[in-house]
């Protein structure tokens, strides 16, 4: 398993073709999405996020007025400061020079309210259908997150890809 950002990033960039054409292979055969649940279970389980936290230094979070309010009350404070401290224009988490405000080395300094894209990240373990799930984030996610990255290669090994392609040697 490569939990090397540097690696996975390389690695990641280097099977975009790759990726785009497993992802039009996946719209054509369907394979059963329980797999792909499976695969980032057992991966997600053997990975310590707080290792890397490589999604709170590059993704921007979205929240809603009930996960400000949570957030107020957790912090102690009042629901306007948090807009205004730890918000741009009350709809996305703010980002700092390390990335998301609330982070604090590899830690999250609100994690018991973290917003719903924070407790869902990476999207791959869900037993409902999300945005942050479809295969094309999935693909597009890769080079972010160790459990993205390995999840997906293990899903197309799984799959037989890129051999199970009629134009695969």
């Amino acid at each position: 398993m490569i939990t090397d950002l540097v690696q996975i990033r390389t690695l990641a960039k280097a099977k975009e073709a790759e990726n785009v054409d497993f992802r039009r292979h996946i719209s054509v055969h369907h394979p059963p999405p329980q797999l792909l649940a499976q695969i980032a279970a057992k991966i997600t389980a053997a990975i310590d996020c707080t290792q890397c936290s490589n999604c709170c230094r590059e993704t921007l979070v979205e929240v809603s007025e009930g996960e400000i309010g949570a957030i107020a009350r957790f912090l102690n404070s009042p629901v306007a400061d948090v807009v205004r401290e730890y918000t741009v224009g009350g709809r996305m988490l703010r980002q700092n020079a390390d990335g998301c405000v609330f982070l604090d080395g590899n830690l999250c300094m609100i994690y018991a309210v973290r917003p719903q894209a924070c407790r869902e990240f990476p999207h791959l373990t869900l037993a409902r259908a999300t945005l942050g799930g479809r295969i094309s984030s999935i693909e597009r996610n890769a080079w972010l997150c160790p459990i993205v990255y390995n999840a997906l290669e293990a899903y197309k090994s799984a799959l037989g890809y890129p051999k199970s392609r009629p134009d695969a040697t």
